[in-house]
């Protein structure tokens, strides 16, 4: 079975599935829709068409999570978390996501030092977020123990491209059409505040419960916060590089600490307290 998926880019659009959902019962081979007409005229021809696929088909693969952990026995943590598996390059969808989770491990054990970190970078995220489902039952600090869970979505800073002639063209101007900032109610307030000069949707409460914020949100923590969202190339083999960039991304990180700075200060205090 062949199927055609349209968008914009004309190219394969690929989508994720969930781990309860059973297989579609006949193959199904997905196709770019600026290839469609070859098929067309194939089929009015009567001719044969023939696919080469290359790769193996394999079944229950282990996925792997890449876990750091800092106990120092404070009792409260932070919690930052990023997906690291795709679909293709995925270099704007998954690239600023893990710059910026690398960039908070860089400044954790200086920059919040009154706290207890955990960082986790989950795979399976295309089939139902198999690796922070994996975390959460084994691995990831209580909820009430947890002062802020920060994670790194999808697209955080991708560029918006347009169809020029038969080109595409990018302003180098911040995608945010589908751009958003998430965050339960407990941590609303600060998060509005530290991420103000980002252009983004909000989205707080139950509503903040997008991606693998999802998980976080259902497993019962009351404080999380994060971003995800779409580009131009989301899910197709253009998305490349020249998506993204460092003057689009370093606003989201530097608001991403501010937030997590908060947070320890929370923590801070607590212990001023004692």
């Amino acid at each position: 079975m062949l199927l055609t998926i349209d968008h914009p880019s004309r190219e394969i659009f690929t989508y994720n599935v969930d781990q309860e959902r059973p297989p579609w019962r006949v193959p199904v081979i997905l196709v770019a829709p600026k290839d469609l007409p070859l098929l067309e005229r194939a089929q009015q021809a009567g001719q044969a068409v023939s696919v080469s696929v290359r790769g193996t088909w394999r079944r229950a693969v282990p996925g792997r999570n890449v876990v750091g952990r800092l106990d120092r026995g404070k009792g409260r943590w932070l919690a930052i978390s990023t997906p690291v598996t795709s679909w293709f390059t995925s270099s704007c969808e998954r690239g600023p996501g893990i710059a910026g989770f690398l960039a908070m491990a860089r400044l954790a054990q200086a920059r919040w030092p009154d706290v207890d970190l955990v960082f986790v970078a989950t795979s399976g995220h295309e089939i139902g977020h198999g690796g922070m489902e994996h975390f959460l039952h084994d691995g990831a600090p209580a909820p009430d123990a947890t002062l802020a869970w920060a994670h790194f979505g999808a697209s955080l800073a991708c560029f918006a491209w347009r169809r020029d002639g038969g080109r595409w063209v990018t302003d180098r101007e911040v995608d945010t059409g589908q751009r958003l900032v998430l965050t339960s109610q407990a941590m609303e307030s600060v998060v509005m505040r530290r991420f103000e000069d980002i252009a983004a949707t909000p989205l707080s409460g139950a509503h903040a419960g997008v991606g693998e914020l999802r998980d976080v949100q259902a497993a019962g923590y009351p404080r999380f916060f994060g971003m995800a969202g779409s580009h131009t190339f989301f899910h197709t083999p253009v998305d490349s590089a020249a998506a993204t960039g460092p003057e689009i991304l370093e606003p989201v990180i530097r608001a991403f600490a501010e937030t997590l700075d908060d947070a320890h200060g929370q923590a801070s205090l607590l212990l001023r307290e004692r």
